[in-house]
């Protein structure tokens, strides 16, 4: 005489409340030493600027995006990058920055996040991206130089550092 299994019943279970917290990891809780490169606070200065006029009508102005700050051993390539469709940007502190070059590639990396990717001719750093650009140096800086027909770093740099008051 075989004996059978016994089937249990899975216990009903409660359904589950909605979390109270985005589904998204929240970014982690850095010190305020983490966002201060050349003497500048990344964190206060992104939260300026992005409540500049130029970023009033985009995402900017609603939602704060998430800032990493990269720490290289010597200058880099590339000294920053956003990411639109994540809504984060990332800039690099490196041995001998000065507070122009971090100021002006945190304002170019927001612009990115503001203009995105524009459906003309180079995309990326087309007409669109340098005239909201070179507008938001006028508004956040005073820098009012016209637009190079490069994108190369330094150029707005050099015009930040030489108007902003040494700290």
């Amino acid at each position: 005489m075989a004996i059978g299994f016994l089937k249990r019943r899975p216990k009903k279970r409660a359904p589950r409340a909605p979390a109270p917290w985005p589904s998204t990891p929240l970014p982690p809780r850095r010190p305020p030493s983490y966002y201060l490169v050349a003497g500048v606070a990344l964190d206060r200065e992104l939260e300026r600027l992005r409540r500049l006029p130029v970023f009033a009508a985009g995402p900017l102005a609603r939602q704060r995006p998430q800032l990493k700050v990269r720490r290289a051993s010597k200058r880099p390539n590339k000294l920053g990058f956003a990411v639109p469709a994540e809504f984060r940007l990332q800039v690099t502190a490196y041995p001998g920055i000065g507070a122009g070059d971090i100021l002006e590639t945190l304002l170019h990396e927001l612009t990115h996040l503001h203009v995105g990717r524009a459906a003309e001719a180079h995309a990326w750093h087309g007409r669109t991206f340098k005239a909201a650009l070179a507008q938001a140096m006028r508004e956040a800086y005073g820098v009012e130089i016209p637009p190079p027909p490069h994108t190369r770093h330094g150029v707005y740099a050099e015009a930040i550092a030489a108007i902003r008051p040494r700290a």
